[in-house]
């Protein structure tokens, strides 16, 4: 469970991204992942023969890191609900997205590591863990939440 953190600022506490791993029947035909999208909360809802529990535990906790520190902020969904929905605009803003790497790149046991740089924010996927659908279709939202602006990278300047 996740605590509910305050920032230095006093705001309200930084956005929550879950991952879930659901029976493919509960997804759209060959589809890998749906993103669900509320005021604070992201949730990814990831078909079971697409990534392995231990990969979506290391994506969470890593992803905890990027929220909780706000280098990654959520714009408000509520004034369009419906956003993810449509596709990238191509305003190309920021590089987000999900690359399959072979074993050897990565460090021994680990499964995931961010590359994260201004206006980019590349995860390094372990390829035994993750579908190469499942970063296609995430790479693709990546082009939609980062390209255009819906979520915003906050790189010290």
């Amino acid at each position: 469970m996740s605590k509910t953190i305050t920032t230095t600022s006093g705001g309200k506490a930084p956005v929550r991204i879950a991952f879930e791993i659901v029976p493919e029947s509960t997804l759209p035909p060959d589809t890998a992942v749906v993103l669900d999208e509320v005021d604070g909360l992201i949730t990814a809802r990831i078909g079971k023969r697409h990534i392995t529990p231990e990969l979506r535990a290391e994506l969470e906790d890593l992803h905890r890191t990027v929220t909780q520190q706000e280098r990654w902020v959520q714009t408000s969904p509520e004034l369009d609900p419906t956003r993810l929905e449509r596709p990238a605009e191509g305003l190309g803003i920021a590089h987000v997205a999900w690359e399959r790497v072979a074993a050897e790149v990565l460090p021994t046991g680990v499964l995931a590591a961010p590359l994260e740089r201004d206006r980019m924010l590349v995860w390094l996927l372990h390829e035994d863990h993750a579908s190469a659908q499942l970063c296609a279709e995430v790479s693709e939202y990546g082009r939609r939440i980062g390209g255009d602006g819906l979520w915003e990278q906050r790189w010290p300047g």
